[in-house]
């Protein structure tokens, strides 16, 4: 039986949004110290990270940590079709975006060339490294343009063993759970 992407989307949506709070927190913890656990995370370089939404792993905590060794926090802002990267010094500095997502109200604008780390949000991840996300394809239309190691932050439960592709899906390089680290 053929699952569409769509299916794909609801079921873990779902999955992901009923989690009881506290399983969550807990899971959300294993995400973050699997995170700082990984040889590419080096916080004082220039990180691009995002805000959850919708029962995504909260890594905000791995804001302040970033910025206290004198990394650069960088967070996405939709422009458009796209996402523009802005460096962020102070993670309370945001407002609610085109989809309601905080995003920097100001900030100076950052290259894809000038990231050292791409951490990302999905729905659905597979074992070689794809991802499903809302189907806009702002992350892919990013993705394309960064050199910089790319890693999917999601749940366990996230993982699939084959997600369907399309021509235009850009693969990740990790996917980071609370349970494991995929490599491609």
């Amino acid at each position: 039986m053929v699952v569409t992407k769509e299916e794909l989307r609801r079921e873990i949506l779902k999955r992901r949004t009923d989690q009881d709070p506290d399983e969550k927190s807990v899971r959300d913890e294993r995400i973050r110290e699997n995170l700082k656990g990984l040889p590419e995370f080096r916080p004082t370089g220039t990180i691009l990270m995002f805000y959850p939404i919708k029962g995504e792993p909260d890594i905000t905590p791995l804001f302040d940590y970033i910025l206290s060794k004198g990394g650069d926090l960088v967070l996405p802002k939709v422009d458009g079709h796209n996402l523009r990267m802005v460096r962020l010094p102070d993670p309370t500095q945001v407002q609610a975006g085109r989809f309601r997502v905080p995003e920097p109200a100001a900030g100076e604008e950052v290259s894809p060339e000038d990231l050292d780390l791409a951490i990302v949000p999905g729905i659905v991840f597979d074992r070689r490294c794809y991802r499903i996300g809302f189907g806009k394809g702002f992350y892919d239309r990013l993705l394309a343009k960064v050199p910089a190691p790319k890693v999917g932050v999601g749940y366990s439960f996230q993982v699939v063993p084959e997600v369907p592709r399309d021509p235009w899906d850009v693969p990740l390089d990790l996917v980071v759970t609370d349970e494991e680290v995929i490599r491609r």
